[in-house]
């Protein structure tokens, strides 16, 4: 049989790979629901609110019945589906607030930086709640631009958030109050890129603005490969929906989870209309079980590592492609998407070490495949083990908050396990009559934990300027507009261009050329990115230096003398790594250095450094003196 299994998965290998063609990459949209439950679906047999595209969609694609997410709570769990980790690994919290330091660290590669580096546009649209702040925003985590609120929309407004100069103030407030750092539970910022463009959002038009802005994404990139991250802000708490959706059903959330499926429906119907629906991947999932909703069958709701708090209505859509209306009973999870979408659209996975595994055959329903994961483990809460149809817990079963079951009389045993598929509901704990496989499992978890213990790494401290002030208005330069290239003959000092539109030079050489002329000269001539990574070049007493950030940490730099009124310099970093400087073709002064890993998210700026500055040490006023020439290759 073993013989038999291996030639079937030989044959179906070309067929997989012949999807992902260097010139067929698919386009990639996650649809990714706050605080939906397993039965709020009608595909998982909902009666209270009506979901027909999402039972459409489920029709025409496939349906991933033992689906898990990371963590039973917000920011543990879009860390394990942005970057294929567990967000212990991370040392990330479960739940990230306004007044939190830290967030997710600029150094971890997520899905948006893996495929923005492959040629990708990439866009994050809704509930971002990774780090509300430089440099853990979404623009610093690969996306070319963001639009949404930057946590759960039950917090508040951090004073630190830089506020657009066309910032909208609503609800009576004034300015002055927001500056002064107004403070209220459920009204939180809505943010476009780095600043908060309206202040409180108006919560009830969220999941229609959402979708008009993700629409908008996916038209301006149609003929691109792109990927769109819609993290939608609803189903949390406080619901609201706009007028379209208010009083359909009696019941708010029951109109919440229908406006959300009216979002699926008119993002799927937008793919189809412009004809690229063949050629995209969207996944629909949640981010952990109920708050309010359903999500029975299963035990335990959102916060719980019972099934009810973490395995998730699932649907994956690719049509002619995966399979239409297949159910996969294997055990996989948003963990695994990473590698998966490395695989498919020909990105390169992290060097550091990630959880997930690649889905691929059972995404394409290959005959014979089994799920990646012998042992699918969290370390939320008390902890758990998914094993085949085991699920163990190595802790006394309880039966009170997010834990009850009606009528439920809880097992003495120290510890559970409960076979999920003759027992969907976790009921009957069956761990005194499978003591080896008890065992089996809490030596797998407890080596887990020991590994992840072993080997964390750091989350990055956010910034968090003393004197907050409102930025200059960048809604010119932002806003989704398509990219376009640098007229380098053109180029002047003052300009800045937007992640988006800037020279590539993650883990490749470039080389900078530049000539400037004056009395004094001194100052910035060109930069890009920031406090995370990239580069500067500037001239500091009567020395032309470039600056190189590999990280927040490391900066490498070179240095040579400028002796006249005029200089022409060539400066690069070569497929080495290497730094060199070359001024008025004299010596060229070289150092050993490193590519830089990742595209900065910052701007690039001439004649100055509108953020961050790449390197401290650099001026901060902006150049003084003629610029004739500049060019980045």
């Amino acid at each position: 049989m073993r013989t038999i299994l291996i030639i079937v998965f030989t044959l179906f290998i070309p067929v997989i790979l012949s999807a992902v063609d260097a010139g067929e990459r698919p386009n990639v949209v996650i649809i990714f629901i706050d605080d939906m439950g397993y039965g709020d679906v009608g595909f998982n047999g909902a009666t209270g609110p009506r979901t027909p595209n999402l039972d459409q969609m489920a029709a025409e694609g496939m349906r991933f019945d033992d689906f898990y997410v990371g963590c039973a709570v917000c920011s543990g769990s879009r860390t394990s589906l942005m970057t294929g980790c567990h967000y212990q690994r991370l040392s990330m919290n479960a739940v990230l607030f306004p007044n939190s330091n830290n967030g997710l660290h600029p150094d971890e590669v997520t899905i948006a930086e893996m495929l923005r580096d492959t040629g990708y546009k990439t866009a994050c649209v809704g509930k971002w709640h990774l780090g509300h702040l430089p440099p853990c925003l979404p623009t610093y985590q690969g996306f070319d631009s963001y639009y949404g609120v930057p946590y759960s929309n039950d917090m508040w407004i951090d004073p630190a958030n830089n506020l657009s100069k066309n910032i909208i103030v609503r609800e009576d407030l004034t300015l002055e109050e927001v500056r002064a750092g107004h403070k209220q539970r459920n009204l939180v910022p809505l943010m476009r890129d780095e600043e908060v463009i309206e202040y409180p959002a108006n919560q009830k038009t969220l999941t229609k603005r959402y979708t008009e802005e993700s629409i908008r994404f996916i038209t301006q990139n149609k003929d691109e490969p792109f990927f769109l991250y819609l993290p939608h802000t609803m189903v949390h708490l406080p619901l609201a929906v706009s007028e379209d959706f208010e009083n359909r059903t009696g019941q708010l959330i029951w109109d919440a989870i229908e406006e959300v499926d009216w979002s699926v429906g008119q993002i799927l119907s937008t793919l189809k209309s412009l004809g690229i629906d063949k050629n995209t991947l969207v996944l629909f999932t949640s981010d952990n079980g109920a708050a309010v909703g359903s999500s029975l069958p299963l035990r335990g709701k959102k916060a719980s590592v019972y099934d009810g708090g973490i395995r998730e209505p699932t649907v994956m859509w690719w049509p002619g492609t995966i399979p239409a209306g297949q159910v996969c009973h294997e055990v996989a999870g948003t963990i695994d998407m990473l590698p998966t979408l490395a695989g498919l659209c020909n990105g390169k996975l992290p060097e550091k070490k990630i959880d997930g595994k690649d889905i691929r055959t059972l995404m394409f329903d290959v005959p014979g495949a089994t799920s990646p994961h012998e042992y699918f483990i969290l370390m939320h809460g008390p902890g758990t083990v998914r094993s085949g149809p085991w699920k163990f817990y190595p802790w006394r079963e309880t039966n009170s908050g997010r834990h009850a079951i009606k009528d439920h009389v809880p097992s003495d045993d120290p510890i559970q396990l409960y076979n999920t598929v003759e027992d969907i509901g976790e009921r009957d704990n069956v761990a005194s009559a499978h003591p080896e496989l008890v065992a089996e499992l809490q030596s797998v978890y407890d080596a887990h934990v020991a590994e992840i213990k072993a080997n964390q790494r750091p989350t990055q401290v956010m910034t968090r300027p003393e004197n907050p002030v409102a930025s200059p208005d960048m809604s010119s330069r932002r806003a989704g507009k398509p990219s376009q290239a640098i007229d380098w003959s053109n180029v002047k000092i003052g300009d800045v261009y937007d992640s988006s539109n800037s020279p590539i030079i993650a883990k490749r050489p470039f080389a900078i050329s530049a000539r400037i002329e004056g009395d004094d000269l001194s100052g910035i001539i060109v930069a890009q990115g920031g406090e995370v990574v990239g580069y500067s070049l500037y001239v500091k007493e009567d020395e032309c230096v470039l600056a190189v950030r590999l990280s927040g940490q490391e900066i490498r730099r070179i240095k040579a003398p400028i002796i006249s009124m005029q200089a022409t310099i060539k400066a690069s970093v070569d497929e080495k790594g290497t730094l060199s400087l070359q001024i008025n073709n004299g010596e060229v002064v070289s150092s050993p250095g490193s590519l830089i890993g990742k595209h900065p998210a910052e701007a690039f700026c001439i004649g100055h450094d509108d953020k961050k500055l790449v390197d401290n040490e650099s001026p901060r006023t902006p150049f003084k003196g003629k610029l004739s020439l500049l060019k980045v290759e």
